[in-house]
């Protein structure tokens, strides 16, 4: 197999459905465009499923980074464009812009990610070579363009937190029926989902409640997430929040644990404008 270069440009439609109180993306629903882009993205340069799945090989995606200018509305026409950038030792790096209004206008968003290929059966990373093979990674161009001057970092845990020992979760979530995707665990945008319940619950109901009882939207800057392990049928995931005193204020990281609490299944670190 070989992969192309060029970025693809992709159309959306914002539905009512995917969208909160206030009319503005919800930021689970801007995943799912981002990674339906990267799928047929990957399907026009000859690595998407049609490609994987008779060599019994799928994408897996590791760590997403995102920074918005804000999120576009209901009814509001937008695009996404993206692009491989290649590979980093077993991680495939893929970026993104988001487009509202016309193709052409300056993008409000943009994005990191780093993915895996992995063995549909038994989910064990394989090397760049089963899809690019070694002279789709000898062609990798040096002169593709990065969206930031950082890559997708690793997100630490809370600090001084004991796994053992836990708080007690501000959220359960379940992995029900329609959480599980084509890989048979939790799709990456409800770990999203999850992350941004959770966050809203910490500032209307918990620790960092906000003054007034109205609802309100959250005015998301940026998300860093990072998938540690993989969610299964049937399990739950206690969802904790943390403010770290040393970032500024809106800064929040939440961590989804196993029910057992002696693993964590994601890391997320997201960053709200203060209004």
């Amino acid at each position: 197999m070989t992969a192309d270069f060029t970025p693809g440009l992709f159309p959306f439609a914002i539905r009512s459905s995917d969208t909160d109180f206030a009319d503005q993306l919800h930021l689970s629903s801007l995943f799912a465009l981002m990674q339906e882009a990267a799928y047929q993205h990957a399907e026009q340069i000859g690595i998407g499923a049609s490609a994987l799945d008779p060599a019994d090989l799928t994408w897996l995606l590791s760590k997403v980074s995102v920074r918005l200018d804000r999120l576009p509305r209901w009814g509001e026409p937008i695009w996404i464009r993206t692009w491989s950038r290649g590979v980093k030792k077993l991680l495939f790096l893929r970026d993104y812009q988001l487009l509202a209004g016309s193709p052409d206008a300056p993008p409000i968003g943009r994005a990191t990610s780093e993915w895996l290929v992995a063995r549909q059966s038994d989910h064990r990373p394989q090397r760049p070579e089963v899809v690019l093979g070694p002279a789709g990674l000898q062609g990798v161009a040096l002169e593709i363009p990065e969206t930031f001057d950082f890559a997708c970092g690793k997100i630490d845990p809370a600090p001084d937190r004991d796994v053992a020992n836990a708080p007690e979760p501000l959220l359960i979530k379940f992995a029900d029926f329609s959480e599980i995707d084509r890989n048979h665990h939790v799709n990456n945008t409800h770990y999203v989902a999850w992350s941004m319940d959770a966050a809203y619950a910490y500032f209307q109901n918990g620790p960092g409640q906000l003054s007034g009882s109205a609802p309100r939207p959250l005015d998301l800057a940026a998300i860093d997430i990072q998938y540690l392990s993989e969610i299964r049928p049937g399990e739950r995931t206690y969802l904790t929040v943390h403010a770290d005193p040393q970032q500024p204020d809106g800064v929040l990281l939440v961590e989804g644990s196993r029910a057992d609490q002696k693993s964590t299944a994601f890391r997320a670190r997201l960053s709200f404008r203060q209004t």
